[in-house]
């Protein structure tokens, strides 16, 4: 590849990270982080929400299509940008293709996707870790993704 295409190649071919599999613990912890900053966001938004809508209730489609959308973006941005969440920084992990390289997006959406279902059914796809080698998630193993401990330097 000559230089000019190699300096414009995007992040997806740069190695970004080795480690080791991470574990069902750093995960939990890493999602416990994260759901009360999003739980601060969507109080955050509510609060506009009541005071632009005159104190009314807030319910409906729409409140409930902007929180998810919220949730959806949070997650989104941060593993498109660093592979990391705020809460999978202060636990060391951090989510990559499977050959270490950042995941696309195309990947980040069908992991977004999969992971509730992961979740909904009793925890099993969260267990799945268990099963194999590589400690995968059903998200993990449907998104081509890892989600590796990054070991203190």
């Amino acid at each position: 590849m000559p230089p000019s295409e190699a300096s414009n190649n995007t992040r997806s071919n740069e190695k970004v990270e080795s480690g080791y599999p991470a574990g069902i613990g750093r995960r939990l912890g890493a999602m416990l982080y994260d759901s009360l900053l999003i739980i601060a966001i969507w109080m955050a938004t509510l609060l506009v929400w009541v005071i632009a809508s005159g104190g009314e209730v807030v319910t409906g489609w729409l409140i409930q299509a902007v929180l998810f959308s919220q949730w959806l973006g949070f997650y989104l941005y941060c593993w498109s940008r660093q592979g990391q969440t705020l809460g999978m920084t202060a636990w060391r992990i951090k989510l990559v293709n499977l050959d270490g390289t950042a995941p696309d997006m195309p990947q980040l959406l069908i992991r977004a996707a999969v992971a509730p279902i992961s979740a909904v059914c009793a925890g099993l796809g969260y267990l799945w870790l268990y099963i194999g080698d590589r400690q995968q998630t059903w998200h993990d193993r449907i998104s081509q993704t890892l989600v590796v401990h990054i070991p203190k330097a």
